[in-house]
């Protein structure tokens, strides 16, 4: 359940009303645990604060529906009376930005991901003029959406206009957690006299119950207050204390740095600007060491809001401190890819697959990178925390059954939940991942309307609240109990030692398919140590750009991958009429072949087709062929046909969303008569490439599966149609004139 350009749901231009459900549940206390539990802070508002606070502090805000926009100003003058009494650097700018479009902060993304938030808040103590006419996420904290009615209100509720309103407020969520690096972010929404409060994380979002801020404005100030107040960080409830925007002296840096490697990549100042500098663990050990690097281009980024969020940049570490020691020489620059990504709890993280890859020899290493450091961030926080004595509300008494509520699912409306009692601690993670003890001390009351026998909201007592990790998500747990908990994420990042750009910034088609030759070579390599990566796709390849390299290009995001318990023995997959599923037989535990992964235009057509299909090596190597035609259709000159009403010629092969569609349309594909599919303009290698391996794949993984004994697609007949292409040295066009072309 994720969101994404291709599968939003709403009548802002995207589609598919299920890709939220699900993943929106309320919240069943009141507000004042609502924030106790969700907006951790060391603090709530002091008397001098609250009494500022009048009962009349939003009469002058009286919308009538379609014209909300008008009065807007006299919605910020109110939120304004609330924060004034705030030291100034905590207190937040509001702005009227009615029908001002703030696209997807990078430009890769940037026209698939629009919206339109009513009134948007500045970062604490920044101020930003009232009335925005080029707003930009880099400058906004949170959104505020505001409807004139009640009826508005789109929580458990069914419906195309709730859809998309919900829609709105996900996307500008969305956008707020890849912009700044947030863990979690919050959204206001007002429906007529009525208030919610929603905390978007990268597994779900968490809705607080509906109260009235006409009646009740101190519960609007007292969220305002503790969401400048964080317990770990000095910015905002939910952002990461180990990511922070660039300063100008780190970008004047790093352009040096980039000049001293001469550097052939036009990165322009805008993009610079838009980089950040990270904290990163050498290792999963507790005491392991943080380095700093600087990251200062975004190379690909999986757009969704519930999801992995993979995020890779190009990166430098950050070696200016030893500047500040005279008697230390300043290593030279070197760069490397940062990688970071919220896997599922229940999955490997992805530095137990480089360990394993570490066993390929350096002198045949081939199409593959080297982790150099790197850690689960938030499995070392949560590990640091329990050590501590925290927990979750499941595991405050195992000895009966959590007082829960089934999942939404479960429910006819779709969105519920509930919240079982919470116990607290006095110690909260730190950082470093180490553990310190708070010293403010809440004053919240507890649920006064809690009935006998009824699922307890959780009481805040004298003792320090409880702040739940940062790294790793807990609304599931929170809601739902332990039997959800394999629908939340933890934080990874890693640090490795390739660096490349994206296959389609290849220089020449020559250098597209070595690139792409290479990385299959990776694959085999990583396969005969017994690692499968099933997800071979376009942002998972990379062209080498380190001359010194013995690899044109090279594979790498591992973390959907699959690895044999042991080193299997020596592998070898020359007869095309062995089973490649004999030589994974120690599969782990969880049965993980069986899941069908990877980028769905990427599939192959089998996995796509047969649902209980087990993903093997010859469907990893299809969707080489997929994403060599991706790129070719989109980035060089063709003869393929396209129409006025389809210009986009992806879309006459790769289907979203309907496996039975997608599996036909590229069975088509593979069985169509060469002289109807597709020449490569001035460029009889490339073409005569695509078609032999189109053949050898409909002749593998199409007609074989009917025949006996089965013949299977093999490393070696891939890699041997490559390498008779690359001999074809004479006939290849003129690599100055042979780089992508745009794709519109």
């Amino acid at each position: 359940m994720s969101i994404s350009a291709s599968s939003l749901c709403g009548s802002s231009g995207y589609s598919g009303a299920g890709e939220l459900a699900h993943r929106v549940n309320v919240a069943s206390q009141e507000l004042d645990d609502y924030l106790a539990v969700y907006v951790p802070s060391h603090s709530n508002p002091p008397e001098a604060v609250k009494t500022n606070v009048q009962p009349d502090v939003f009469d002058q805000w009286t919308p009538t529906e379609g014209k909300e926009a008008i009065m807007y100003n006299h919605l910020i003058d109110a939120f304004d009376t609330l924060i004034a009494p705030f030291p100034d650097h905590l207190r937040l700018t509001f702005c009227d930005c009615a029908g001002q479009k703030i696209s997807f902060p990078f430009k890769d993304h940037a026209d698939y991901h629009v919206t339109k938030p009513d009134i948007v808040a500045s970062f604490p103590g920044k101020k930003l003029p009232r009335m925005q006419t080029n707003p930009t996420w880099w400058t906004v904290s949170m959104t505020i959406e505001a409807k004139a009615t009640e009826e508005q209100d789109p929580f458990g509720k069914q419906g195309q206009v709730h859809v998309d309103t919900v829609t709105q407020l996900a996307i500008s969520a969305r956008n707020l957690l890849f912009a700044h690096g947030f863990c979690y972010v919050f959204m206001i929404g007002l429906y007529g006299h009525s208030a919610r409060i929603v905390r978007f994380d990268r597994s779900s979002a968490v809705v607080s119950k509906r109260f009235n801020y006409r009646e009740r404005p101190d519960l609007l100030q007292r969220f305002f207050w503790r969401l400048v107040h964080p317990i770990i960080g000095d910015t905002l409830v939910g952002s990461d204390p180990n990511v922070r925007p660039l300063t100008s002296n780190e970008t004047q840096w790093v352009s040096g740095q980039l000049e001293k490697l001469q550097w052939g990549m036009t990165i322009t100042d805008e993009e610079l600007r838009k980089g950040r500098k990270v904290m990163v663990p050498e290792s999963d050990a507790h005491d392991a060491k943080t380095r700093d690097f600087i990251l200062f281009d975004l190379i690909d980024v999986n757009p969704r809001l519930f999801s992995r969020a993979t995020m890779v940049w190009l990166a430098i570490e950050d070696t200016r401190k030893h500047s500040l020691d005279p008697s230390c020489e300043d290593p030279p620059p070197k760069l490397v890819v940062f990688k970071e990504t919220w896997r599922q709890i229940i999955r490997r993280p992805e530095s137990h697959f480089y360990e394993r890859l570490s066993e390929i020899p350096d002198d045949v290493r081939t199409g593959l990178p080297k982790m150099l450091y790197g850690s689960d961030v938030g499995k070392r926080e949560v590990e640091a925390w329990k050590a501590a004595g925290g927990h979750f509300p499941y595991e405050a008494d195992s000895s009966r059954d959590s007082p829960v509520e089934p999942l939404p699912s479960e429910h006819p409306n779709g969105i519920q939940g509930s919240i079982s009692n919470s116990h607290r601690t006095p110690s909260v993670s730190a950082p470093d991942g180490t553990l310190t003890t708070v010293s403010a001390v809440s004053k919240e009351p507890p649920d006064a309307n809690a009935h006998a026998g009824e699922p307890m909201t959780p009481a805040v007592s004298a003792s320090p609240p409880l702040s739940y990790p940062l790294y790793q998500t807990h609304s599931w747990r929170l809601l739902f109990g332990d039997k959800h908990i394999a629908r939340e994420r933890s934080l990874v990042r890693l640090v490795v030692n390739a660096v490349g750009r994206p296959l389609k910034c290849f220089r020449s088609t020559r250098e597209l398919v070595e690139a792409t030759r290479d990385a299959i070579e990776g694959h085999r390599e990583a396969w005969e140590v017994g690692v499968l990566h099933r997800d071979v796709s376009t942002g998972n390849i990379l062209i080498s750009e380190r001359a010194e390299e013995r690899f044109r290009g090279f594979l790498h995001d591992f973390d959907y991958s699959s690895m044999t318990k042991e080193m299997p023995p020596p592998l070898d997959d020359s007869d095309p009429c062995t089973d490649p599923l004999l030589c994974m037989a120690e599969v782990c535990d969880d049965d993980d072949l069986k899941e069908r992964t990877g980028t769905y235009y990427y599939m192959s057509y089998d996995l796509l087709e047969t649902e209980d299909c087990v993903h093997s090596v010859h469907h990893d190597l299809e969707s080489f062929y997929w994403v060599l035609l991706w790129i070719i259709l989109r980035h060089t000159k063709h003869d393929f046909k396209t129409t006025k009403n389809q210009p986009n010629p992806c879309a006459a092969i790769f289907q979203f969303g309907d496996d039975q569609g997608a599996a036909n349309t590229k069975r088509g594909w593979l069985t169509k008569p060469r002289s109807f599919v597709l020449t490569v303009e001035d460029n009889k290698p490339l073409t005569d490439l695509l078609h032999a391996f189109r053949m050898l794949i409909f002749r593998t993984n199409v007609i074989s599966l009917y025949l006996e004994p089965r013949e299977y697609l093999t490393h070696a007949a891939v890699l041997e149609l490559f390498d008779k292409a690359l001999a074809r040295t004479d006939e290849w066009p003129d690599a100055a004139k042979d780089g992508p072309r745009p794709f519109v």
